[in-house]
């Protein structure tokens, strides 16, 4: 991307290190940023120096490799390679926003380590949808960590840059690492709630169905949901629900994402639908929990800089 931008953007987040990438283990990072742009936007056609990740965060487009046109839309993941001829069009009507990762491989990495990697991205593989927006995430924490820049911040971006690059070769590769669980047994009830919890943890983002659950894991649904009960003191649903509730704030307070993708990525049918269990589960909507801590970010704020007026350190705990 680089200086091939033209007027439409209505905000970009562009960190560029062209001229002294960072060494982020096995990977240098060149560039990663978001673009929000006018419907009609275009970036030129221009030589790609690096691999390149983008994500398609809303609306629709065009992305360009070597002549050859591929529309994108919101979930989309697009990888460009090195040598290519790359450019981007916004959709007519319709305002694109991406994020974006350009990066090579360390040389000083042995190659035999990464052939994997260095294979996948070399072919420059198009896109992919992704139904939840777990890469959205850890582009947002890339971007808050080289905004505050805390206590090893490097060590953070370097992580998420990673999870990116590994998640999308995961992705195109149609992989899904394999899930253990422990053997049904009859007699042992906290194996048998341990197995479900688990299961709940790395699923409820996409669990609609109870019964499926017990199907998927080899048990009696009236058993698991008895045992369940016993030991945890609520059922099954109330956990799930209890899952998305903790995930849905996080994301709401963080600013990560607003009311209506944190109800996509938690499988809800509608924002209504979200927005009532949300109000059942915290006694407040989604939209008055975010702007309730909007309001106190601010007024804890306004009392931090009253007490730096007045020359008191807020650091300490005296």
């Amino acid at each position: 991307m680089g200086n091939h931008l033209i007027l439409g953007k209505r905000y970009e987040y562009n960190n560029e290190y062209f001229d002294q990438p960072l060494e982020l283990g096995f990977i240098r990072l060149y560039q990663v940023g978001e673009l929000f742009c006018e419907s009609g936007f275009q970036i030129e056609p221009h030589m790609q120096t690096t691999f390149e990740i983008s994500y398609i965060v809303t609306g629709k487009g065009t992305f360009l490799t070597n002549g050859k046109e591929c529309p994108v839309s919101q979930n989309d993941i697009y990888i460009s390679s090195v040598n290519q001829i790359h450019a981007i069009r916004a959709d007519k009507g319709v305002p694109l926003r991406y994020c974006y990762l350009a990066f090579t491989f360390s040389d000083e990495v042995p190659r035999d380590v990464l052939d994997k990697l260095i294979e996948f991205y070399n072919g420059g593989h198009g896109t992919l949808t992704r139904d939840n927006k777990d890469l959205l995430i850890l582009f947002t924490d890339i971007f808050r960590e080289l905004q505050m820049q805390d206590d090893y911040y490097l060590q953070v971006v370097s992580s998420c840059v990673t999870r990116i690059i590994i998640d999308a070769y995961r992705l195109f590769q149609k992989k899904e690492t394999p899930v253990s669980f422990p053997a049904f047994n009859e007699h042992g009830l906290g194996s048998a709630v341990y197995t479900v919890v688990r299961y709940i943890d790395q699923h409820y983002k996409e669990i609609t169905d109870i019964r499926a659950v017990a199907k998927e894991l080899g048990y009696s649904y009236t058993y698991l949901a008895h045992v369940f009960k016993e030991k945890m003191d609520m059922t099954i649903g109330n956990y799930i629900i209890k899952k998305k509730m903790e995930e849905a704030k996080e994301l709401l307070r963080t600013g990560r994402m607003n009311v209506s993708q944190v109800a996509e990525r938690l499988n809800y049918m509608s924002v209504q639908s979200f927005s009532n269990s949300f109000k059942k589960a915290n006694g407040i909507s989604p939209a008055e929990y975010l702007s309730s801590r909007q309001k106190q970010e601010a007024s804890e704020g306004a009392s931090s800089d009253d007490a730096l007026s007045n020359g008191i350190n807020t650091d300490s705990p005296y």
